[in-house]
């Protein structure tokens, strides 16, 4: 006789794979778990959140903290003989490539429902195909690619194509000091809430709100059109470092607009700065047992607490007016539970006729992502915001994911105002990487 829980799991799939899921902007890179013969789960909950020891191995610039070559499973290429690098300069530095192509997919589609005002309907909406491809070229060099092939119908663009260089003279700073990261990429100003590694459909509004949207959420991420959002796709440098294992600092320059054509020859700059109190550290090293009495990799007990500030030129009126973001956040780990928000204040400006004019606000937000079962997960986010020439705007988004297997998910979602709660909109899917 057929497993009734395996008729029923059976079931439900074949009914959520009918209700193909709203597309999201979170990233996995299933090659990784070809590199290391491993479970998407040991970096990822729920993918594409990452656990702490994801948070330690991304940062580390995609390699296992302490033990990468013990860890590889899969041998790259070598591009020279090790010897070459005592002879250097008079040789080439070896490097090497990935011993297989380390792309990977990730599909999605959806079905939407929505009875707002004159704005009803219920539909399945366009399929998005996504690339990946990420790894090392050699000791201490990483590099990323990731590009939206179709989305929403219509042909993608390119996200994020850049190279990091690791543990860069380390002969001299301490180990893991210093990070150089050059190319297109979202500047790391809020990493542990950025929309590409969020479980949720809506996107953080702490990352893409702008005054000018007065009381609207909707901007969602931005690809450098649009109003200005700290989580737009920029071409720049970033330098960061970790030290003393739980201190890290970013500090980059970007061109300011994106991946459009910028509008003035200004740079913009950011910073942050965060330190960790218990759980894993930055650098992948830990003190004692972190992973609770249950053994899971994402059970610790830690606090992070981070500043950061973005300071940018951008053009109104034939005119380079100045623009800013500063706030500072908050993660905390207590086992099952992550609880994570924070809080940022932001001034644009702008010329209407002769006259510059500011446009202020500030905006907060609390999420709590629960682990009921290391399968499934329940997500609940409050965020406002508080533009000075607007009213006050308030959300709650409620999310559950459900994991079939480690690269299979299946969602729910819906949004509320918490001043007028009315079952208006769900989202039901299913989000696949290989």
């Amino acid at each position: 006789m057929s497993n009734p829980n395996k008729l029923l799991r059976l079931g439900v799939g074949a009914f959520l794979i009918c209700l193909i899921i709203l597309p999201d902007r979170a990233q996995a890179i299933p090659s990784f778990s070809r590199k290391y013969k491993t479970s998407c789960a040991t970096c990822h909950v729920g993918f594409p959140k990452l656990t702490p020891f994801g948070e330690a191995y991304r940062l580390n610039g995609f390699q296992m903290p302490e033990v990468e070559e013990e860890s590889i499973k899969e041998e790259p290429v070598s591009l020279g003989s090790e010897g070459y690098k005592r002879v250097w300069p008079k040789a080439i530095w070896p490097g090497s490539i990935p011993g297989t192509s380390p792309v990977s997919f990730r599909i999605r589609s959806g079905f939407k429902y929505v009875s707002q005002e004159d704005t009803k309907y219920a539909e399945f909406t366009q399929p998005a195909l996504q690339i990946m491809t990420g790894g090392t070229l050699g000791e201490d060099i990483s590099f990323y690619v990731g590009a939206h092939l179709f989305e929403g119908g219509e042909v993608g663009s390119l996200d994020r194509l850049y190279l990091k260089f690791d543990n860069m003279f380390s002969k001299i700073l301490p180990y893991n000091a210093l990070y150089l990261r050059v190319g297109q990429f979202v500047p790391d100003i809020v990493p542990f809430i950025t929309n590409h590694r969020a479980l949720t459909l809506a996107a953080f509004a702490f990352n893409t709100y702008a005054p000018s949207m007065g009381s609207n959420f909707l901007q969602e991420h931005a690809h450098g059109a649009g109003p200005f959002g700290i989580e737009a796709f920029q071409l720049g440098a970033e330098a960061s470092g970790i030290l003393k294992s739980r201190l890290r600092y970013v500090l980059g320059v970007i061109n300011g607009n994106g991946v459009e054509e910028d509008n003035n020859s200004a740079k913009d700059i950011y910073f942050r700065v965060g330190y960790k109190l218990g759980g894993m550290a930055y650098d992948g090293s830990s003190e004692g047992d972190i992973y609770g009495p249950k053994g899971y990799n994402w059970a610790e007990k830690s606090l992070a607490i981070s500043a950061f500030g973005y300071s940018g030129t951008g053009v109104s009126s034939s005119k380079d007016v100045d623009f800013s973001r500063f706030g500072v956040d908050f993660n905390l780990f207590l086992r099952d539970l992550n609880l994570f928000g924070g809080v940022i204040t932001g001034t644009d400006a702008a010329y209407v006729g002769e006259n510059l004019q500011e446009e202020k606000y500030t905006l907060f937000f609390v999420e709590g992502n629960h682990m009921i079962y290391p399968w499934l997960i329940g997500v609940l986010r409050f965020e406002q915001a508080d533009p000075d020439d607007f009213d006050s705007f308030r959300q709650i988004t409620a999310h559950i994911t459900a994991l079939y297997t480690a690269n299979i998910k299946f969602i729910i979602e819906s949004r509320f105002d918490p001043d007028n709660v009315e079952f208006d909109n769900l989202s039901l899917g299913m989000d696949f990487v290989f």
